[in-house]
């Protein structure tokens, strides 16, 4: 259980993501000596070689440098996690508005015993994946309980039936309802016209 309040660190991401970038680099050294032992490098220039290996720099120089700006934290409310190399980012989830958490671990994650936490919210632009993702800590499946516990004591902001309501703002909240259904059916008669002229 991660504590309250204070900003932790995916302690396995830089080892996870470095174990993905060799494996990338063993998959492009097998296609390439593949190509070459069919002839086909043979006439190919030098600097062929210069992007992967300039990628491969830069990634091995990004890893560590992301690990350090990258960090999550648990509080009353909401949690939030922060990163970013050149821009600076903090996204924010407020727990009421959490509606689903999954935990997973894939076979590069297996094998350094890390671990993802995926946070679905209500209304996350119908996008696919977690808005938020805690991947590579090692206690994953605490995570995704602590991050539960937390959303079971807060009523779900997505379906509150009232919003809460200033008395004086009683007034103003009724008489936009009015207006509102004093719309529709002004719409409705529109529509019922228009049917009615196209129809004969």
């Amino acid at each position: 259980m991660r504590a309250e309040n204070e900003w932790f660190k995916p302690e396995k991401l830089t080892v996870y993501y470095f174990l993905y970038e060799v494996l990338a680099l063993v998959i492009l050294a097998f296609v390439g000596c593949f190509l070459a032992s069919l002839g086909v490098l043979a006439d190919a220039p030098t600097w062929v070689v210069v992007p992967p290996v300039a990628v491969f720099a830069f990634l091995t120089w990004w890893i560590p440098a992301f690990y350090r700006t990258a960090a999550y934290r648990f509080t009353d409310d909401e949690i939030e996690y922060r990163r970013g190399v050149f821009f600076q980012q903090k996204t924010t989830v407020p727990y009421n508005r959490i509606t689903n958490v999954n935990a997973s671990q894939g076979p590069i994650q297996r094998l350094v015993d890390a671990g993802s936490v995926g946070i679905h919210t209500a209304g996350y632009g119908g996008q696919m994946g977690a808005e938020l993702s805690i991947s590579g800590v090692s206690d994953y499946e605490e995570i995704k309980d602590q991050v539960l516990t937390k959303v079971r004591r807060r009523p779900p902001a997505a379906t509150e039936s009232t919003p809460e309501v200033e008395s004086g703002d009683e007034k103003a909240v009724s008489e936009r309802d009015v207006r509102t259904n004093e719309e529709l059916v002004e719409l409705r008669r529109i529509r019922e016209l228009l049917e009615r002229e196209f129809a004969g």
